[in-house]
């Protein structure tokens, strides 16, 4: 206090000695150093917890909500922060960043490398971005059960071992790097990339296994059905229509006021990577059909609307993307099991496309119809046959062998697990061996002493135990629809304990690359135009931060 009087002195002597110009120029400076001093003097300490809580919070919010880490010099925040607690001294961004956000980092990347050291089996998704830089990176997540939960992470961003190429060594190269770093290398069950033949390369240089994503296979088919010459007559009509009314706002308007409700719907556009955006835009310009026709009669230089025979075709054309439009939202889940739904929705589709095929009002959708079944016997059929979406589908208790659309593939899928289970009887033997049975004392009267001995040297073998475990899983009735596969196996672990630990192998395993391509999207939000020189560590760190916060709460 003696100090803080003593400085208020010494500035009151000073301006009353000073001109009387000098003194009102220099009196706003000397208050602001007043306030200033007053404030860091009242400020929390910078090594007390509640400083540093806050700081880390901050961090929090700027890796979750991808917030620039100048935010710290926004005259707006900052006079919130001061409103909010005036005892809280905002970090610089130098210290934000190199700081307190990198010990945030280091503390989740330390807590998911002792989660992944408890974990037996995962699997990854992986794929390759190019940033507004022209930096190649790679995106690796991770997929593993814990404690019957599925579990989702982004190991890194980072750009290529080597820039120049993207060849599969390359890829390979950077793959296996971050897996030793994170030491899971000799967990990997599979991994799942789209159909690239660099990244099949990859996982053949790595051998490990590889798993096409679904996604990307639905989207191929669905991508060559819209490419058909009738298909596309009627898409390029509608496109049209669609771009005179985005181009136009008194277009727009007239078609807003045309639907007379008070929130009128908006015409949705398509984008050629993703093929439901076309489905979308055929559904809303069913959807709006009067009012756009209203509008497009009584406008001049407007297209022409569709006639009667097109909105057919293109209700026809709706009616047969619709189960692929479910497909691609189920086997895309962030959270549940998705890759024992690969066969079971093969399946579907088929016999969807068979039920839809005499219901459609027009050739084009008959021959749609048609060409997609085709398709999806070219294409996706291979699926039955592959050990992950086999042995994934046989352990999922919804589906067992019925999953199946070929009762052979069913029956090879049986021979597999049984093979796996055999290898966990005798692991399970060999790591906790029974101790031998303390010896039946018998009388020598008794008359049946003799099978003792005789149960005792009966033989038993890890595939008969194998044979009988896998018995008693079939002949229980299929879980229904709605049940989570990974709660099954939590409450029937007692039961089947060595079938839960074959479903804990091959359940974590996703169906698609999603998770990477999600990773891209927010990296394209944090080196947007304004961030687009952020450093790769950088940007690794944010991304890290920003996708795995369930580890950091």
């Amino acid at each position: 206090m003696d100090r803080f009087l003593h400085i208020t002195n010494h500035v009151s002597a000073a301006s009353s000695s000073a001109p009387t110009s000098a003194a009102s120029s220099s009196a706003p400076t000397s208050a602001m150093k007043m306030d200033n001093f007053v404030l860091r003097s009242d400020a929390y300490d910078p090594k007390s917890s509640r400083k540093i809580e806050l700081d880390k919070c901050l961090a929090k919010m700027v890796s979750s909500d991808i917030q620039p880490f100048s935010i710290v010099d926004d005259n707006g925040f900052k006079n919130f922060i001061k409103l909010l607690d005036p005892k809280y001294i905002l970090p610089s961004r130098t210290t934000l960043q190199n700081v307190v956000t990198k010990n945030l980092y280091e503390e989740a990347l330390s807590k998911l490398k002792g989660k992944l050291s408890t974990v037996q089996y995962c699997s990854l998704t992986t794929d390759c971005w190019t940033s507004r830089s022209n930096a190649s990176y790679l995106t690796l997540t991770c997929h593993f059960i814990e404690n019957f939960e599925l579990k989702t992470v982004v190991l890194a961003t980072q750009p290529l071992l080597d820039q120049t190429n993207h060849c599969s060594d390359n890829i390979a190269g950077t793959i296996k790097a971050i897996c030793m770093d994170f030491d899971i290398f000799n967990k990997v069950v599979t991994i799942v990339t789209d159909n690239a033949a660099s990244m099949k390369k990859a996982c053949e240089n790595l051998q490990k296994k590889h798993l096409g994503c679904f996604a990307h296979s639905l989207n191929l088919i669905v991508q060559s059905t819209l490419a058909l010459n009738d298909v596309q007559d009627v898409l390029k009509s509608v496109k049209s229509i669609v771009t005179y009314f985005k181009s136009s706002a008194i277009a727009y308007a007239k078609l807003r006021a045309a639907q007379g409700v008070e929130k009128p719907l908006n015409l949705i556009q398509e984008v050629p990577t993703r093929w439901n955006s076309a489905f979308y835009m055929l559904k809303r310009i069913l959807l709006v059909r009067e009012a756009v026709c209203g509008v497009l009669l009584k406008s001049l230089k407007a297209p022409l609307p569709l006639s009667e025979e097109q909105f057919s075709i293109i209700q026809d054309i709706c009616t047969v993307l619709e189960p692929f439009e479910t497909a691609t939202v189920n086997t895309s889940a962030a959270k549940k099991v998705t890759v024992s739904l690969i066969i079971p929705t093969v399946q579907g589709l088929l016999i969807q496309m068979d039920t839809l095929k005499p219901q459609m009002k027009t050739s084009v959708g008959a021959d749609t119809c048609l060409f997609l079944t085709n398709q999806l016997r070219s294409r996706l059929y291979p699926y039955e046959s592959r050990t992950a979406t086999r042995m994934t589908t046989i352990l999922d208790p919804r589906f067992k062998k019925e999953g199946f659309y070929n009762p052979m593939n069913a029956e090879q899928a049986v021979a597999a697990l049984e093979n796996d289970l055999t290898f966990v009887f005798k692991d399970v033997q060999n790591q906790c061996p029974n101790e031998e049975p303390a010896a039946e004392k018998t009388h020598p009267s008794d008359l049946y002493g003799f099978m003792a001995e005789k149960v005792k040297n009966k033989p038993r073998t890890w595939r008969s135990d194998a044979i009988i475990e896998m018995r008693q899983y079939f002949e229980q009735q299929n879980a229904h629809q709605k049940i989570d596969p990974l709660e099954y196996w939590r409450v029937n672990e007692v039961q089947f304990s060595n079938l839960a630990q074959c479903a804990l192998k091959y359940l974590c395993i996703p169906a698609t690359s999603t998770d990477s391509e999600r990773t891209f999207s927010k990296a394209g939000q944090i080196a947007d135009e304004k961030r687009s020189r952020l450093k790769p560590k950088t940007l690794n760190m944010l991304l890290f931060l920003q996708k795995n916060q369930w580890i950091i709460s």
